[in-house]
């Protein structure tokens, strides 16, 4: 099993095994990165948010108790330092009319893989509008593959208030989506 395999390899880390954080940072560097990027979207920002969670895996070992998975754990150092770099950030002008949504038709589209950017490129412009909330719960169970209870671990509130965001987040999606054309495809 991959958890307790990530587990007892935050316990070398602990006892300072430099080849073991090789391997958590193989496995969770990306992700984290991915996650960050999609939560701040900014690279640097995204790189940087990663980079601390790793340190933070590294000098925080020892503090891992094994009462959560390590990748809750993990996402949960992640999703705190997301909303700190948001809060240090200046508050963002964002328009959401100047938002550009380009009619995706089916005919207009030659070539399947160009469709398919453009409909993944519309899919992040929706996603961009919901609210931060909405954006983790939807990034943490679609992208990372998490449960509600992990989530809900990792946001440190109650399943029903993940259960809630969720419902309320891809009823928002869903309005988004119709709003710039995109039916069932995406």
């Amino acid at each position: 099993m991959r958890s307790s395999d990530d587990g007892r390899l935050l316990e070398l880390i602990a006892a300072g095994d430099h080849q073991a954080f090789r391997e958590i940072y193989d496995r969770y560097y990306k992700r984290i990165y991915l996650y960050s990027y999609r939560q701040l979207g900014d690279g640097e920002g995204a790189k940087e948010v990663a980079n601390e969670v790793m340190v933070e895996v590294w000098k925080g070992a020892k503090q891992f108790r094994g009462e959560a998975k390590p990748s809750t754990w993990m996402f949960g150092i992640a999703v705190n330092k997301i909303r700190k770099e948001i809060k240090r950030r200046p508050p963002a002008h964002d328009d959401l009319d100047a938002l550009e949504t380009r009619e995706v038709g089916e005919k207009t589209m030659q070539d399947d893989v160009t469709y398919r950017a453009e409909l993944r490129e519309q899919m992040r412009l929706a996603i961009k509008r919901l609210s931060r909330e909405h954006r983790e719960v939807l990034d943490l169970t679609y992208y990372q593959g998490l449960s509600i209870k992990e989530i809900a671990e990792i946001m440190d509130c109650p399943l029903n208030t993940v259960k809630t965001r969720m419902f309320y987040a891809r009823k928002r999606l869903g309005g988004i989506l119709e709003e710039m054309g995109i039916g069932g495809e995406a």
